[in-house]
């Protein structure tokens, strides 16, 4: 095999390895998206805990801050606080760790109790 070869192979090995890359990020793409698809324009803090999970619903309304957006960025839909879909998505996969810089998004105090959690 001479060197030009060589070259074309690398070169056509980098394009593969570059369009399965391609291939995973559209499907897990695809798979986020589908992931969420059921999730309706406007979501009541009710559906947005019951798809959280962890704290009680109780938990949720005692606590602003726990709330999508930290209680803010909400809108009145129907007489109810609701929030957007895409405010909620993110804030389904925030944790005690990632509170304090999630809050300091929304200008959103923690009581000092949750705010030394996400200190490490």
């Amino acid at each position: 095999m001479n060197s030009s070869e060589s070259l074309e192979l690398q070169g056509i090995k980098i394009a593969v390895e570059h369009m399965t890359l391609e291939i995973l990020k559209q499907r897990q793409g695809a798979e986020e998206k589908s992931r969420f698809e059921g999730l309706p324009e406007w979501v009541t803090l009710e559906q947005a805990a019951a798809i959280k999970g962890g704290p009680l619903l109780t938990t949720y309304r005692q606590r602003s801050f726990l709330r999508p957006c930290c209680g803010r960025n909400y809108q009145m839909v129907g007489g109810r606080r609701c929030w957007h879909r895409d405010d909620v998505i993110p804030w389904l996969a925030i944790t005690d760790r990632e509170l304090r810089d999630y809050a300091d998004k929304y200008d959103v105090k923690l009581p000092d109790n949750y705010a030394e959690r996400g200190a490490d």
